[in-house]
């Protein structure tokens, strides 16, 4: 299973552990553009992506603004809602037919508590998290939109090949027609 890989990979999960994590894990499926936390409510499952992908949206007056993607073997959560006990202040939505390991957050938090095995994978998820969002806003601020894409390609273009250029654009800060003429110059670039 995936989720036992990706969490054994940050610490040895034995057969105790993983017991009880797979006794609170519940797989869920959801359809093209179903919210899987909307802007406002509580975030109660903690999700890892079996298949599919999800977008994390802003509206601002009337645009939405895709701030991150998470596709297969990421979690998708929202980390700072959890962490602050707030409401959730984006939404996240299934780009695609969607199928997720749901984790009770409650449940999550509780596990945290009483051992380290789960203090060092809520660590490592947490950390992991922190330093993916700061390379973005950095690239953001620094990078221009071929560079991002470009970066985006090297080091995920399996994960975004099924992407929507739409949506792929919306994520990068561009236009439709600006992400073609990125794509058209890296492909001239390459012959």
């Amino acid at each position: 299973m995936e989720l036992f890989n990706t969490l054994n990979a940050i610490v040895t999960i034995d057969e105790h552990h993983w017991n009880e994590i797979s006794k609170l894990a519940e797989i869920r499926h959801f359809k093209r553009n179903e919210y899987f936390l909307k802007k406002g409510d509580a975030c109660t499952i903690i999700g890892f992506i079996k298949k599919g992908s999800f977008r994390f949206v802003m509206h601002n007056d009337g645009n939405e603004r895709t701030f991150d993607i998470s596709t297969e073997n990421d979690f998708v959560s929202d980390y700072y809602g959890i962490l602050k006990s707030s409401p959730a202040s984006f939404d996240i939505i299934a780009n695609q037919k969607s199928e997720v390991i749901c984790l009770p957050t409650a449940d999550v938090l509780q596990l945290f508590d009483t051992d380290m095995v789960y203090q060092k994978i809520g660590r490592t998820v947490a950390e992991n998290e922190f330093c993916l969002q700061h390379k973005r806003l950095i690239s953001m601020m620094y990078d221009s939109p071929q560079k991002r894409y470009e970066d985006l390609l090297e080091k995920h273009s399996d994960k975004i090949s099924n992407l929507p250029q739409h949506l792929l654009a919306n994520y990068l800060g561009v236009t439709k027609e600006t992400l073609s003429r990125i794509r058209s110059r890296i492909v001239k670039k390459a012959t």
